[in-house]
């Protein structure tokens, strides 16, 4: 179910990591991606919308990248993969 197609109550699981997308008037699932500005989890579809949008994409490269060094979308493998590689120092 695509962004705006859906409207009606919430499901339990909604933003929650592998449950239903977090935007609103989406259902869809799995929620894969972390946004890391509203701290919730989204479908592949409402993450691609979101984070390409050229108003969010220019603020999060101007206000967020250069001090947390990442996108503002990861996945849970992303995510680990980035501390793992900040506890070795950069070094595999």
């Amino acid at each position: 179910m695509a962004y705006g197609d859906y409207d009606g109550p919430d499901k339990p699981d909604k933003g929650v990591e592998g449950g239903s997308c977090n935007r609103a008037r989406c259902q869809a699932s799995p929620a894969n991606w972390f946004n890391h500005g509203s701290f919730a989890w989204y479908c592949d579809d409402c993450r691609i919308q979101i984070q390409f949008d050229h108003v969010n994409l220019r603020g999060w490269d101007r206000n967020h990248r250069p001090d947390c060094g990442h996108g503002q979308f990861e996945t849970r493998e992303m995510m680990t993969e980035r501390a793992n590689r900040s506890s070795t120092g950069g070094q595999e």
